[in-house]
């Protein structure tokens, strides 16, 4: 769901007008490329993933997707913000009878503000809709022709339906797409056949509606009143933490879980080689960090898992059951036990392990951590993973999630 943006970079060539002779013809003055103006980018308001998850009422999340024919776990998602990139996402019950994604976000550079991004994006995206109606895609869905829709200041939608390998309609959604400001909101509704029966587009396009509603007047909303949040288990730290801990930046944050369970993930990116622009890129570091040939840049996912443990009645963990989990580990490689961390701690491996009063937490990092630059100075190593150096940072970062968590139920 990322757009990819073009950074505009232009160089001024300096004009130069020669003062001939009086009997000689006059020559033409050299016509220098205009330099691009810069812009006064818009205000925009840093929403987090937790935060559009939050702006959807209860009672009109649990009208559309009933937590009780699959389950209560919730996924979102974000950048870190910054002054011309924003974007939030959350997606409730992906694959359930029923399901919903809303995305919103805003980009700009340095000579497009956003809100001329977003009308560029919108009118592009509607003209490419209008295609997806000519004919079936490759993997089975129709789509109607988009239909204008009376939300922001500019709106449409479409529906799509699939047809299985049994030659039946199976699964449908109307997507609506919403320009307001700088905003671009997305909203996809779906319903997956139940019981021989596939939601109709009048039902999917109501729900739709009534969410479009909701997110027009939260993003309306005076950016300098609203500032980013999320209260939940993911919150107890901030990518600021976690990149004092690593080394420059995170990028993305992002959750999944439910009432027992929550695993919460950072992206880790070098700034080396990185612009404006948002790329999609092959290897492991990702989107957005552009891979520039002579430049190798450290990368990774920090990842903190959480169980309630209280909640799921694994009250054995607080007493022997806790020994007999550092003792599996054992068996595979050294544990080391650490105190001041939680009630019960210890590091194995590229983990650490915290029992913190109802808590059992569980954090890991995937990637590298050292090394990496330009690869022609003088002592440059190839990115890898100092195994000694991540267990500081992991210690660090248990530490502080520890102390930010909510109080213990």
């Amino acid at each position: 769901m990322r757009t990819p943006l073009i950074l505009l970079l232009a160089t001024t060539l300096a004009a130069c007008t020669v003062t001939p002779p009086a009997a000689a013809p006059t020559p033409t003055a050299a016509t220098g490329s205009p330099t691009p103006t810069p812009v006064i980018p818009d205000q925009l308001r840093p929403i987090t993933g937790a935060q559009v998850c939050a702006a959807v009422p209860e009672a009109l999340r649990v009208s559309l997707v009933r937590s009780d024919t699959l389950s209560d776990e919730i996924d979102w998602s974000n950048n870190v913000a910054t002054a011309t990139q924003v974007w939030g996402q959350c997606q409730w019950y992906f694959g359930g009878p029923r399901s919903l994604r809303v995305t919103v976000q805003a980009y700009g550079t340095a000579t497009q503000t956003a809100t001329d991004h977003a009308k560029q994006k919108f009118d592009k995206s509607k003209a490419d809709a209008a295609k997806l109606a000519e004919e079936p895609d490759a993997l089975g869905w129709t789509y109607t022709p988009p239909v204008a829709a009376d939300h922001g200041d500019a709106a449409y939608s479409l529906t799509g339906t699939r047809t299985g390998q049994s030659g039946r309609s199976d699964s449908r959604y109307v997507h609506m797409h919403i320009r307001q400001g700088p905003w671009q909101i997305s909203i996809r509704y779906q319903g997956e056949e139940r019981d021989d029966k596939l939601p109709a587009e009048a039902e999917l396009r109501r729900g739709a509606d009534q969410v479009a509603e909701v997110f027009t007047a939260e993003m309306a909303k005076d950016p300098s009143t609203v500032a980013p949040n999320d209260s939940g288990l993911c919150g107890a730290i901030s990518a600021a933490d976690v990149t004092s801990a690593f080394f420059p930046s995170v990028t993305e944050v992002s959750s999944s879980g439910d009432a027992d369970d929550t695993a919460c993930t950072w992206k880790i990116r070098d700034r080396l080689g990185q612009t404006d622009e948002v790329v999609e890129t092959g290897g492991y570091c990702g989107i957005g960090v552009i891979q520039v040939e002579n430049i190798a840049p450290r990368c990774g996912d920090l990842r903190i898992y959480v169980n309630n443990v209280g909640r799921r009645g694994h009250r054995e963990l607080k007493t022997g059951g806790w020994d007999a989990k550092a003792r599996r580990y054992a068996k595979d490689a050294p544990v080391k036990h650490l105190t001041g961390l939680g009630d019960r701690a210890f590091a194995f491996a590229d983990q650490v392990h915290v029992l913190a009063g109802d808590y059992l937490i569980q954090l890991s990092y995937d990637g590298t951590n050292t090394g990496g630059g330009v690869r022609d100075a003088p002592g440059y190593q190839e990115p890898y993973l100092d195994e000694s150096a991540l267990r500081k940072s992991l210690i660090r970062i248990a530490t502080i999630f520890v102390s930010g968590l909510p109080a213990h139920e």
